[in-house]
């Protein structure tokens, strides 16, 4: 049945847009914003995103004349994902996602929750409007069914409650996935396409049906920076045991660049940390025995901090005794080593033999001490 409604809804809205005259060709953009509500600030900001979320940064501003804002620029090669962003300290979600692409787009959003926005006239964003109507139907029928029940049986027992939320979460995801699935389907030349499948779906599918889905984008697309940096979450998820470690390189505390390399010819744990992680601080006192159990020529740790704060990074070295190498450029999810090593998740380790290659992924508490015994052949 959800299978038909969901088909059903996707011919409509391609019915929609067939009745309508074609898009309006631009050679550059304009964005026309209102914003409902009491705004309390006198101007917002255009924000680029390198990449999928990647680092932000404010490349305009416009003023805010009677809840209005207009942006204007050139033409637009590859249409991504930009955000408009409130001056208001006090919002409680300062920005509202949109494609920036070449054409006239509106976009309408609450003063006090960006988030809750739309943003429409031009194909992408009219697409990923979409897409948010279909997805907010799942959320909206879930929580239907909550209160429903909720009124023919009242508040159940811990367990069947905990079990249920466990159980329309998992329901949620799948429905999320079913619906990002069809919109490929039928936008595979619109960098909606390659957006939502890295976006929503790269930790969801399986890699073969990954690659699959990565296939059915259209060849125009090929250059399309999401398109690239899907590829290589593609390339990437396929690090597993036996894989060759990549080599990279940061500074440590002193500012001084270390090389993985450098380590050649021995065994290395590298060890992804923050010290904002709790999981993480709760996990060091078996790296720290492990060191202990197993420093010397043939093995040697490497932490690498996801940390933005360097006091807080050195502040954690000391207060817990981690006397191996540590490096970190502050850049959080975004240093190079998160990338190359699929992390997505902290605490987590990768562990190398002496030639580079990857003997053991994600080993934590007494299996990775045991682990790293076995390897040096230490009882």
């Amino acid at each position: 049945m959800k299978k038909i409604v969901l088909v059903g809804l996707c011919v409509a809205f391609s019915g929609l847009l067939m009745g309508q005259s074609q898009y309006k060709k631009m050679d550059g953009y304009v964005i026309k914003g209102v914003i409902e509500g009491d705004y309390k600030a006198n101007k917002v900001y255009l924000v680029e995103e390198e990449e999928i979320q990647g680092k932000p940064h404010i490349v305009d501003s416009a003023e805010v004349v009677n809840n209005q804002y207009t942006f204007q620029g050139p033409s637009v090669k590859y249409p991504r994902m930009y955000f408009i962003k409130s001056a208001d300290p006090d919002c409680l979600s300062p920005i509202t996602p949109f494609f920036l692409e070449n054409g006239e787009i509106s976009i309408r959003a609450n003063a006090d929750f960006f988030l809750n926005s739309t943003a429409k006239g031009t194909p992408n964003n009219d697409i990923f409007d979409f897409y948010k109507f279909l997805d907010q139907y799942v959320t909206d029928s879930i929580r239907k069914v909550c209160v429903l029940e909720r009124m023919l049986y009242g508040e159940q027992p811990y367990e069947v409650e905990n079990k249920n939320f466990k159980e329309r979460g998992a329901i949620a995801k799948r429905r999320n996935t079913e619906i990002g699935i069809k919109m490929v389907n039928l936008y595979p030349d619109q960098a909606f396409a390659p957006f939502v499948i890295y976006w929503s779906m790269r930790y969801r599918l399986p890699l073969e049906e990954l690659k699959a889905l990565r296939a059915k984008i259209d060849p125009s697309l090929n250059e399309h920076p999401y398109t690239k940096q899907l590829e290589e979450y593609i390339r990437l998820a396929a690090f597993s045991e036996g894989s060759d470690m990549p080599d990279f390189t940061l500074p440590d505390q002193n500012g001084k660049k270390i090389k993985l390399s450098d380590f050649r010819g021995k065994y290395v744990l590298i060890d992804f940390w923050a010290s904002w992680c709790g999981p993480c601080m709760r996990e060091m006192p078996n790296i720290v025995k492990l060191y202990k159990e197993c420093k010397g020529k043939n093995f040697e740790i490497l932490g690498v901090s996801l940390d933005s704060k360097k006091e807080a990074w050195l502040g954690a070295i000391k207060k817990n005794n981690m006397k191996w190498p540590q490096v970190s450029d502050l850049e959080m999810w975004s240093t190079a080593p998160v990338k190359l090593c699929n992390v997505t998740a902290i605490p987590y380790t990768v562990l190398i033999d002496p030639q580079g290659k990857v003997v053991a992924l994600d080993l934590r508490g007494e299996k990775l001490i045991q682990k790293v015994k076995e390897v040096l052949g230490k009882k």
